[in-house]
C-alpha cells in the first residue's frame, strides 16, 4: 500500500517579484532614495519598490549556493520548488502535484505539473528536477542540502519515468524528504545551468525573471507572461534597492518612496503600528536569533560552561526589551514552541546561583570572560548581543561585545568566529538539526556534535515508521540540544514587514517572499 500526497485542483497562488528601474542607470535610484525623492511616475503598470537591509556583496544568483542577503529574496522570486510550506508549517503540492511514498518509506515517486515552463518559454520536464536534485549530490557545490539528501539517495537513486514523473529510490527510509524539497535553496533550475548564473542565465518557472541584478546593491525583476498561474504576479515588476541605514529605510516606506521593508528594530515596530502611513504585517515564530559559541574554542570546550551561560540568561527580559514582546521564549531549542517535537520538560528559567556553581565545577571560579561579535545588519543583532552581555554578568559571565562593520560580517565572522550572532529561519526539527547542529552540518557554528552521536539519533528517527516513536526520538534529540549546545537561543521572534498604505494584501500569505507576486497597490 502506498501513501498518496497532493491533488490535482489549482492551489493558492503565491509568487513574487523585486525588481530596479532600468537597474539603477548606475546609482540612480539609490541617490533618489537618499534624496527622499519618489520614483518617476513612468514606472507605471504596478512597479514594486522593496528597500532591504540585508545585502552584501558575495550575493549570488544559483540557488544552490546562496547563503545571505538579498540573494535569497531574488531566487525564491524566480525559482520554484516542487513543494511549498505554509505559515502554518503544512506543505502542499507546488511543481509537483502530487507525490507518492512506499510502504517501506524507501521509494518516492513524484507527479510534476505539465504546464510549466522556464523564462525561456522551454517547458519544464522530470530532466531538469533531477539536474537540479543532482547538483545538490554533489559536495563540490557546497549546497546547504548535502549531508541532508546524499545521506538518503545518491544519483544513480534519481529515475525519469517519463516527461512528468521521476522516482528516488532511497537508501535509506526517509518519511521527511519532501519537506526538505520546500527549501528555497533547490528551487528548480534549467539543466544545463551551473556555476554564477547572470541575469541571462537566471531561468526559472517563477512569476517573475530576472532584468538586472548588482550583489550586494540592488536587482530588479520583471513579471513573466508565460507563468503557469492565471492571473499571477498582479504586478508588472519589482524593484529592490540596499538601503543599510534603517532610519532612512522607515522613512521611506512612511513617505512612499518605497512600497515595502524588511524587518526593523522592535521598538520602531511598536511606534509603526500607530502611524497611518503605513502598516505592519507579521509572521509568528518565523526565525530565531542565536549567540553561536563554538565548543572548539576556551572556555566552551566544557558542557558545563555552555550549560552556565544558558542558565545564567533572563530570556523574558530579552524578548521584552530587544523584540518589544513580539516572540515567544524557548530555553534554546531550535524549534518554537507549540512545534509538535518541542521538549514538553524545558522551561528555560534563569538560575544565577546554579551558573555560578557549573563555572566552578568547571574550573572558573571567578568567572569567564570572552568576545561576541555582532553587527548591524538586520534589526536587534547588535541589541541583541548587548542585552545578552548585561544579563549573564551577575554570573561572572564578563562579555565584550565587538560590533563588525555591515560589508564584512559574513564573510569574515559568520563561521569564523568563536562567538557571533546569527539567525535562522524556522524549520521542522529533523532539517534544524541537519543543518545547524549535527556532524556535518554545513552551518554548525557551536561545532556540536563532535562524536557523530546526534547524526547518528536523527538519521534513525528519519526512517521510524511509527510517528510517536519519531517524536519521542526527535524531542530527546532537541532537548539535547537545547541543554548541551553551545547555540543560545532566548526566543523565537515574529518576522516584520512594514508596508505603505498604498499597498494592499499581505506578503506573509504564505511564506516571504513569494507571496509578493500579489501584492498591489494604490495609483
Amino acid at each position: 500500500m502506498q501513501r498518496h500526497f497532493g491533488h490535482d485542483q489549482d492551489h493558492a497562488t503565491l509568487g513574487g517579484g523585486i525588481d530596479r528601474r532600468s537597474f539603477l542607470g548606475g546609482s540612480v535610484l539609490l541617490a533618489a532614495l537618499a534624496a527622499g525623492v519618489r520614483p518617476s511616475a513612468a514606472a507605471t503598470g504596478g512597479v514594486l519598490r522593496f528597500g532591504i537591509g540585508d545585502s552584501f556583496p558575495g550575493e549570488k544568483l544559483d540557488p544552490v549556493t546562496v547563503q545571505n542577503g538579498a540573494s535569497i529574496d531574488l531566487v525564491q522570486i524566480v525559482y520554484e520548488t516542487l513543494v511549498r510550506r505554509g505559515p502554518d508549517w503544512s506543505f502542499h503540492p507546488w511543481l509537483a502535484e502530487r507525490w507518492e511514498l512506499s510502504a517501506d518509506a524507501r521509494e518516492w515517486t513524484f507527479f510534476l505539473r505539465k504546464d510549466v515552463v522556464f523564462h525561456d518559454g522551454t517547458p519544464m520536464t522530470a530532466k531538469d528536477v533531477v539536474y537540479t536534485i543532482k547538483r545538490h549530490l554533489d559536495e563540490a557545490n557546497g549546497s546547504g542540502l548535502y549531508k541532508r539528501l546524499s545521506a538518503s539517495f545518491g544519483p544513480d537513486g534519481l529515475e525519469i519515468v517519463d516527461d512528468h514523473t521521476f522516482k528516488i529510490v532511497m537508501t535509506r527510509p526517509d518519511t521527511l524528504l519532501v519537506e526538505s524539497f520546500s527549501r528555497f535553496i533547490i528551487g528548480i533550475t534549467k539543466d544545463g545551468t551551473v556555476g554564477d548564473v547572470d541575469p541571462a542565465t537566471a531561468v526559472g518557472t517563477g512569476p517573475f525573471k530576472v532584468s538586472a541584478f548588482a550583489p550586494g546593491e540592488a536587482f530588479e525583476v520583471e513579471r513573466f507572461d508565460g507563468y503557469w498561474q492565471p492571473g499571477v504576479p498582479t504586478l508588472d515588476k519589482i524593484q529592490c534597492v540596499h538601503i543599510p541605514d534603517q532610519n532612512a529605510k522607515v522613512q521611506s516606506v512612511i513617505s512612499g518612496t518605497v512600497d515595502i521593508i524588511d524587518g526593523v528594530d522592535a521598538v520602531v515596530i511598536k511606534d509603526l503600528l500607530t502611524n497611518p502611513e503605513v502598516r505592519v504585517a507579521f509572521l509568528p515564530s518565523a526565525q530565531y536569533w542565536g549567540i553561536f559559541l563554538s565548543q572548539e574554542a576556551e572556555p566552551f570546550r566544557d558542557v558545563r560552561v555552555r550549560r552556565a551561560i544558558k542558565l545564567a540568561l533572563d530570556r523574558k527580559l530579552i524578548l521584552d526589551t530587544v523584540y518589544q514582546g513580539q516572540g515567544t521564549i524557548t530555553p534554546d531549542v531550535p524549534v518554537p514552541p507549540g512545534d509538535p517535537l518541542f521538549p514538553d520538560d524545558l522551561d528555560g528559567a534563569q538560575d544565577i546561583d546554579q551558573a555560578k556553581a557549573l563555572l566552578a565545577e568547571a574550573g572558573f571560579p571567578d568567572g569567564i570572560d570572552f568576545e561576541l561579535f555582532t553587527s548591524p545588519i538586520l534589526p536587534g543583532m547588535v541589541d541583541l548581543a548587548v542585552a545578552f552581555a548585561e544579563t549573564v554578568k551577575p554570573a561572572g559571565i564578563r562579555v565584550s561585545v565587538n560590533q563588525w562593520p555591515v560589508s564584512t560580517y559574513w564573510d569574515q565572522i559568520w563561521l569564523k568566529r568563536p562567538g557571533y550572532v546569527d539567525y535562522m529561519n524556522r524549520r521542522n526539527g529533523h532539517d534544524a538539526m541537519d543543518l545547524t547542529f549535527a556532524a556535518g552540518s554545513p552551518y554548525n557554528g557551536s561545532h556540536f556534535d563532535g562524536d557523530g552521536t546526534l547524526r547518528t539519533t536523527i538519521e534513525a528517527a528519519l526512517g521510524e515508521p511509527d510517528r510517536a516513536a519519531q517524536v519521542t526520538a526527535y524531542k530527546a534529540a532537541l532537548k539535547r540540544v537545547a541543554l548541551e549546545s553551545g547555540c543560545v537561543i532566548p526566543c523565537y521572534v515574529n518576522q516584520a514587514m512594514v508596508l505603505h498604505k498604498a499597498v494592499t494584501g499581505n506578503p506573509f500569505e504564505w511564506e516571504m517572499p513569494k507571496s509578493l507576486a500579489l501584492l498591489s497597490k494604490d495609483a
